[in-house]
């Protein structure tokens, strides 16, 4: 009697929601997405701990869509049944490892969609920087400058970018990512996941 096929889960950061829905069904069909709050990224032991109860049934492959983002993924990544995306972090997944290697030596502090829309809760309530003079005085002295990744879903929040802008005193580059990268990992590790690689 043949064995019904293992299920295949993509699970992600929720910071990748909309850019994975916008990938279709030839990345994405036959395969069902789980993503996990963006906020975990802040909690990494609680991340830690949605991964590993995700991970404990073995009659469904896994792929992770996550950088390096909690103690465990390492150890996750290593099981027969789960694979990961390559890449540190969600930057690195869209731009590339060399292009952000590179802004990152430059001194540049990443906005993704997902977080620009929730900065505020980011940084005055996850990093407890509600003094504006102090968040100055953090970005001025951890970075050179901020760049907005636009994955081109949707029109670039100027009115937000604004905020950020003057609650830092700095100015937000753009800068287009699309989503071929993304794309391509996702293809990849799905690959790697099916045991085609």
């Amino acid at each position: 009697m043949r064995m019904p096929a293992k299920e295949t889960l993509v699970v992600s950061c929720s910071i990748f929601r909309k850019e994975i829905a916008g990938l279709g069904p030839a990345v994405m069909g036959g395969v069902r997405p789980v993503f996990l709050d963006s906020m975990l990224h802040m909690r990494p032991a609680l991340l830690d701990e949605a991964l590993l109860g995700l991970a404990r049934a073995e009659d469904r492959r896994l792929l992770l869509v996550y950088g390096d983002c909690c103690p465990h993924m390492g150890e996750l990544a290593r099981r027969p049944h789960i694979r990961k995306v390559r890449g540190v972090n969600c930057c690195d997944i869209l731009l590339g490892h060399d292009a952000y290697h590179r802004l990152r030596r430059e001194g540049v502090f990443f906005f993704l969609p997902e977080w620009t829309a929730r900065w505020e809760q980011v940084f005055r309530g996850e990093l407890g920087l509600k003094d504006q003079p102090l968040a100055r005085e953090f970005m001025h002295e951890m970075h050179t400058r901020l760049m907005y990744l636009d994955t081109g879903l949707a029109e670039a929040p100027h009115r937000t970018l604004a905020d950020i802008e003057a609650f830092f005193d700095m100015p937000v580059e753009i800068r287009p990512t699309g989503l071929e990268r993304l794309k391509a990992e996702i293809a990849a590790g799905l690959q790697r996941a099916h045991g085609h690689v």
